[in-house]
């Protein structure tokens, strides 16, 4: 099984370039999988990344995967002489997916540190079979991961340090309630809740959000779905709101999500009660 690549092949807004989507380039692998310990196999073509983003090959340099486990980030370099690494990664929870962002990095004195180079979003493992791979299920935004590490709750927001998020669900729960309707009518308004106190409280403006990151897509499925403007001139009252309003303000989103005609085009309670 192989890793699904989710980032396009536009320059990114800090000016770094974007490695594309060629498994040629980069390419993941799972190995196995043995209770918390994950191995994993990644091929990477380093003049290849080089000549497609334009990167001087006289300068020295990194190529660093940063690994995100439920919201926390382990880092790993690649090897300098070689095109292919296997390594593990230890202590990942049960039912925990794992994420990954390929990283060059200037090994120059004069530029020390700086990220010359970055996937434009996470490159996500999946770990089951058949279609799973597909990236199928990668369609939309709400993507609940069943976790057995979340002790008695049954949901939980978990965001990483740069700003991003990942929805997690108690695992017992999700596999018995996941197809049934009253999981979302249960579960999904509050996860909006959440995902837009984070959009509101973390950023003072949304241009501020990675474009290529899933709270990117949540605040694209807010304006457009719900039809409620987080930028321009129709949002402008959000640029000195206070965090009382804003918090009213999310609760205008959960209303307009739970308003909205879903499955069958009922509301997810109506859906439940017919």
């Amino acid at each position: 099984m192989t890793i699904q690549l989710e980032f396009n092949d536009t320059q990114n807004f800090t000016g770094r370039a974007r490695i594309k989507q060629k498994s040629e380039l980069f390419s993941l692998q799972l190995i196995d999988r043995q209770g918390e310990t994950v191995r994993i196999h990644a091929k990477f073509d380093r003049v290849a990344i080089e000549k497609e983003c334009k990167l001087r090959d006289d300068e020295p340099k990194d190529f660093v995967l940063d690994v995100f486990v439920l919201g926390d980030i382990h880092r790993h370099v690649l090897p300098e002489y070689r095109s292919e690494d296997e390594f593990e990664l230890l202590d990942v929870p049960d039912g925990a997916n794992l994420e990954f962002r390929l990283k060059v990095i200037s090994r120059s004195e004069a530029a020390s540190g700086k990220i010359l180079a970055a996937t434009g979003g996470r490159v996500r493992l999946h770990t089951g079979s058949g279609d799973e791979g597909s990236g199928e299920q990668n369609k939309g935004i709400f993507h609940p991961k069943p976790s057995s590490s979340i002790g008695n709750r049954i949901w939980q927001v978990s965001w990483d340090g740069q700003g991003d998020f990942e929805v997690f669900v108690n695992s017992d729960y999700f596999h018995k309630f996941a197809d049934d309707p009253m999981f979302a009518a249960h579960v999904f308004p509050e996860i909006v809740r959440n995902v837009s106190i984070g959009i509101l409280l973390r950023y003072d403006d949304v241009q501020d959000i990675d474009e290529d990151s899933l709270l990117a897509k949540w605040v694209t499925f807010i304006q457009q779905r719900l039809n409620i403007p987080l930028e321009g001139a129709e949002a402008a009252h959000l640029k000195d709101a206070e965090p009382l309003e804003r918090l009213e303000f999310v609760e205008q989103i959960v209303v307009a999500f739970t308003s909205q005609k879903w499955r069958n085009g009922k509301t997810l309670l109506e859906e439940i009660l017919k």
